[in-house]
């Protein structure tokens, strides 16, 4: 899992959190989440791919904030 990969999903989780507080719709987030999901499925952490497959996207946030 690339540097920037790492930093474009944390980006993309961070905005969704913010769009879903200010009620703001989120589809664009989810959409480019599948697709980062997608192209680090090889190389990420097992605990990330387990929070990504299970939308658990707050655990996912905080276990990239942690690396």
């Amino acid at each position: 899992m690339t540097t920037e990969l790492t930093f474009d999903l944390q980006n993309t989780l961070e905005t969704m959190l913010n769009r879903i507080a200010t009620g703001d719709d989120i589809t664009e987030q989810l959409l480019k989440i599948e697709q980062l999901s997608t192209d680090i499925e090889s190389t990420a952490p097992t605990m990330l791919k387990h929070y990504l497959e299970r939308k658990s996207y707050t655990k996912a946030l905080d276990f990239l904030k942690d690396l």
